[in-house]
């Protein structure tokens, strides 16, 4: 390895070093605060580390803010969001991929579309018919709701992964007897799994990470979901800064352990998808 091989290779080092110190940096700072006693969260200058270490905000959060509620709220549409997106997005991904028709072109794009449209636009229609259907302040609206936010990107995504399996084993499983769907399902769909995996992840930190429709459909304490909780912790006068850190720091937990599993499938799926449209 020549001089300036070396010196390249340490330069390289040396910034992904401060990267990643950049990135873990408000992570590391959540979770100091919310060690502190609630006195030590408004000291100046702010100290890096607890002079009193402590655990009560995590205790707060369970016993007195209701948060295990929100937290299982936030698991169930989440989890049944990721569901309902797979299901659509895997067959209409397929779809787009393997049949020809009058038309593909422009409904992808329009699916696509879609994603143009911010979500403060796209409130009060849901708000109003939500409440005009019956379905305010359920589970249903929200599932409905961050399904309709995930589906097209999924979509796309999928057909792209989809695109890159080739037709001959498709055709190859045709001539073994296997039926159309039984081909999806028992060949097409396997070799699919980092695809599926990535937009999985995408469906569920959709519906985990929002926060406008999360307070615009849900008006019961027993309906709100985690980051709503985390926001109950912002009052008129004060902020509960080491309860707010720790509501944050447990809602981070799930995120990080779905990466940790899921990291290759996601690297894998992304740059699969991303190579035809």
């Amino acid at each position: 390895m020549t001089r300036t091989s070396r010196r390249t290779a340490w330069w390289s080092y040396f910034l992904l070093a401060w990267f990643v110190v950049f990135c873990l940096f408000p992570l590391a700072w959540m979770v100091s605060t919310s060690l502190k006693p609630l006195e030590e969260t408004y000291v100046t200058p702010p100290a890096w580390w607890p002079a009193h270490p402590t655990l009560s905000s995590y205790v707060n959060i369970w016993r007195i803010q209701s948060f295990g509620t929100y937290f299982l709220n936030s698991c169930i549409v989440a989890g049944l969001t990721t569901i309902a997106s797979l299901v659509l997005a895997t067959l209409a991904g397929y779809g787009f991929s393997r049949f020809r028709f009058r038309g593909a072109r422009a409904l992808m794009a329009f699916t696509l579309t879609t994603q143009m449209f911010p979500g403060v636009l796209l409130v009060i229609p849901y708000f109003a018919l939500s409440s005009k259907v019956g379905l305010f302040d359920t589970y249903q609206v929200l599932i409905l709701a961050y399904t309709s936010f995930a589906l097209p990107f999924c979509v796309w995504m999928l057909k792209g992964f989809f695109d890159s399996i080739p037709r001959e084993v498709d055709e190859a499983a045709l001539i073994d007897g296997a039926s159309r769907l039984g081909t999806f399902l028992r060949v097409i769909l396997p070799l699919a799994a980092p695809g599926v995996i990535a937009t999985s992840i995408f469906s569920f930190l959709v519906a985990w990470n929002e926060f406008l429709f999360a307070v615009a459909l849900t008006s019961s304490p027993t309906m709100q979901l985690v980051t709503a909780g985390i926001v109950s912790n912002i009052g008129q006068f004060r902020v509960q800064w080491n309860d707010l850190m720790a509501a944050a720091v447990v809602a981070t937990v799930p995120i990080v352990v779905l990466y940790a599993f899921c990291e290759r499938y996601l690297v894998a799926g992304l740059t699969a998808g991303a190579v035809k449209g």
